[in-house]
């Protein structure tokens, strides 16, 4: 049956073809062909492939076609991955940029072409994006030779592919004077000679990955021609200087210049202001003291007391010498908590900038200060920290070793300037406070210092990875003032660019804080927290605070939380004042503080002690006080009313009637004091008289112990945390 159907089948058809054939064909009435039937287009979106971020991509469909025609419209779609900004999508080639990838990604894209009969055709392509692989050359080197002496010097860089391998890599030299006879260029450790001429060499290591995306990075190798240096076989060759009645004591161990003596009395201060003085190892070389640009640094390791007492005094370094009153110092203190950029000019002191963090004993900082025109730029560690252009210079000096504790000093190295272009924020300085302010468009002032600008070259500061902002010059400080920072902590970098566009060197200054407040506290040793016997608590957690006692790293670390804002307490009180000596002294406290808004005050304890002071002459002078800081800027202040005391040495603790007697009047005449206040800058901090009643709180007669200065920090926030 299937045979039969199929034999009928074909006799149909045969029949109708001669009927077609009887009738004339297949053409029209007019005995015309029949048109072809359309032919469709064949579309061709190309060969998938593979490309690096940031490449300029062709999506080539030229190759479609239409063999019974022609082409009439073309469409690009792209189908899958990030998306990209198509140019041409209607033409046979598009283009597109190749976006940044973290990971390997494919982009589809779909090609559909359309002939003159209105038919039409797709293909699709793929097109994967390369993550390029990384370069890192290393870091920054820095080699100081003698005259006529050689040095290898080995460079080892490092790489990664994290969508493939790394199959090729070279160094290449591409700046300095000198040209290198490069060994091993081809491998990740190349190595030179350099000659004993101060240079600044750069080298670039390129990395090539399996796709053939390359990537660059380039290091500096700053040669420096050495002037003066010193490992301390013995001591000769520097004179020992004391400015206080006390001689310090200077003495050469294995290799290392050690001050064991303890120098920092009240006599350390220099006459009624509070700055500091101490012992100096002047360098005796007359050649050094000739010197108008250098580098000079030194490793200093600051020493605990003998029986492990903490003292936490000055050491530091002193520069540009001229006699015994006129030079540049940078110090850092842990008692007080500070590292701290000073000018003394005839014995009269300038702080040219200041921080809240000290020093943690037995662990080594280099420090390091260079002299170049009118610029000065100090590191600690390696880090850009100080920076100022002074036209004011002395054209010559020689360099010291400071201290005022027990201290030992090794390395001291004094070279050549570093012909490398540098740049240094001076301002906002790491870890500080911008004030709060009313007005919401006032500017983040940035300032900069450069050593070595290239021709043509500028710099431009940027925030959190914002938008740079050109900076202006003027004198030798580039300025740009920045708006629009909002409240908390930032990131500001400066950065130095060349002729070409390309960044050269950049300084990064972490935990700016914006709307914040800045507060200093004065007064005496509770004030500055002597028998805080647990230095391990006295660290604030955003970093702006390192030291070993008091409560300002605490009580900045309620503030932060209870204010929602950044915010910094400096400890400036001085032990054995009285009121008086702080009425003399707080110029200078309030100078070295200028950006400062408030002032937490507590005096009165040693008044109240032998040869008491008369309560009104003590109000006298409180008062006296208080006119000098609110005559400053309108600073506010709170006056803390004073604790109790008790019986020197006599256990247990009894209470001092006689001198607690005086105390509370005292306290009567701070609330007077408060009173007299008609601008209201003038505020009643806490009663310690009430809040320290408990003898568990005292280390001593006079003194808190670290409960009593936790307890001291709370009563403080909570007079300040409330509106």
């Amino acid at each position: 049956m299937q045979y039969q159907y199929k034999m009928r089948a074909a006799l149909v058809v045969v029949m109708v073809m001669m009927t077609l054939s009887a009738c004339g064909g297949g053409g029209g009435s007019d005995g015309s062909d029949p048109p072809d039937p359309n032919v469709g287009p064949v579309a061709n979106a190309g060969a998938s492939r593979v490309v690096q971020q940031g490449e300029d991509v062709l999506l080539d469909g030229s190759l479609s076609k239409d063999e019974d025609g022609q082409l009439v419209a073309y469409r690009w779609v792209q189908t899958a991955g990030t998306n990209v900004a198509l140019l041409n999508p209607n033409s046979p080639i598009a283009q597109f940029t190749a976006p940044k990838a973290a990971t390997r990604e494919n982009l589809d894209f779909e090609l559909t072409v359309q002939d003159d009969a209105g038919a039409q055709s797709t293909d699709d392509v793929t097109i994967t994006i390369n993550v390029e692989p990384v370069a890192d050359a290393g870091a920054n080197q820095f080699v100081s030779l003698n005259d006529s002496e050689t040095v290898v010097v080995e460079l080892s860089g490092s790489s990664s592919d994290s969508d493939g391998s790394v199959v090729a890599q070279r160094w290449e030299q591409v700046a300095g004077n000198t040209a290198l006879a490069l060994s091993g260029s081809e491998t990740e450790k190349v190595s030179f000679s350099v000659p004993a001429a101060t240079d600044a060499y750069s080298l670039r290591y390129t990395v090539t990955d399996n796709d053939g995306a390359e990537h660059s990075d380039t290091v500096w190798v700053n040669v420096t021609r050495i002037i003066f240096s010193d490992s301390f076989d013995d001591d000769t060759g520097w004179d020992f200087v004391d400015d206080t009645p006390i001689s310090a004591q200077w003495e050469v161990v294995n290799g290392e210049l050690f001050q064991t003596g303890f120098v920092a009395t009240r006599d350390s201060f220099r006459g009624t202001t509070s700055f500091h003085i101490g012992a100096h190892a002047v360098l005796a070389d007359p050649a050094v003291g000739e010197l108008s640009a250098y580098r000079f640094s030194v490793d200093i390791t600051p020493l605990p007391n003998i029986n492990d007492l903490t003292e936490g005094n000055d050491v530091g370094i002193v520069f540009q010498l001229q006699g015994q009153d006129n030079y540049y110092r940078v110090s850092m203190n842990a008692k007080f908590g500070f590292t701290r950029f000073e000018k003394s000019a005839g014995g009269k002191f300038e702080t040219l900038a200041v921080n809240s963090i000290g020093y943690v004993e037995n662990q080594p900082v280099t420090m390091t200060a260079e002299v170049n025109g009118q610029a000065i730029v100090v590191w600690i560690d390696g880090d850009p920290v100080f920076a100022t252009v002074d036209p004011d210079l002395p054209p010559v000096g020689t360099i010291a070793l400071y201290c005022q504790d027990r201290v030992k000093f090794d390395n001291v190295l004094i070279t050549e300037p570093p012909v490398q272009p540098v740049v240094a924020l001076s301002t906002p300085l790491a870890y500080s406070v911008a004030l709060t302010t009313d007005d919401i468009g006032a500017p983040l002032a940035a300032r900069a210092v450069v050593l070595n600008m290239p021709v043509n070259g500028r710099v431009a500061f940027i925030v959190d990875n914002g938008s740079p902002v050109d900076a202006t010059e003027f004198e030798g400080v580039y300025s740009a003032d920045l708006f629009g920072i909002p409240d908390g902590d930032h990131e500001v970098v400066a950065v130095l660019i060349d002729a070409e566009g390309v960044e050269v060197d950049a300084d990064i200054n972490s935990t700016v804080g914006t709307g914040g407040d800045y507060y200093v506290t004065v007064g005496d040793s509770i004030t500055n927290g002597m028998s805080d016997e647990n230095p391990d608590n006295n660290d604030s957690a955003d970093g702006r605070i390192v030291a070993i006692q008091g409560y300002q790293a605490p009580l900045a670390d309620l503030l932060t939380i209870s204010k929602a804002r950044p915010q910094i307490v400096f400890n400036e009180g001085i032990e054995g004042d009285r009121a008086s000596d702080l009425n003399k002294r707080i110029g200078s406290i309030l100078g070295r503080h200028p950006n400062a808004n408030k002032v937490l005050m507590q005096i009165g304890t040693n008044d109240s002690g032998g040869n008491a002071v008369d309560p009104e002459t003590y109000k006298t002078t409180v008062v006296e006080i208080v006119n000098k800081i609110d005559v400053v800027n309108g600073k506010q202040v709170w006056l803390a009313r004073i604790p109790h005391t008790y019986l020197k040495d006599v256990a247990p603790l009894t209470l001092d009637d006689v001198r607690n007697a005086i105390i509370q009047q005292y306290n009567t005449k701070i609330r007077e004091v408060v009173d007299l206040d008609v601008n209201d800058n003038t505020r009643l901090g806490p009663n310690f008289y009430i809040a320290l009643n408990r003898d568990d709180l005292f280390a001593d007669f006079l003194h808190p112990n670290d409960a009593g200065y936790q307890e001291m920090a709370d009563n403080w926030n909570g007079i300040l945390a409330s509106p």
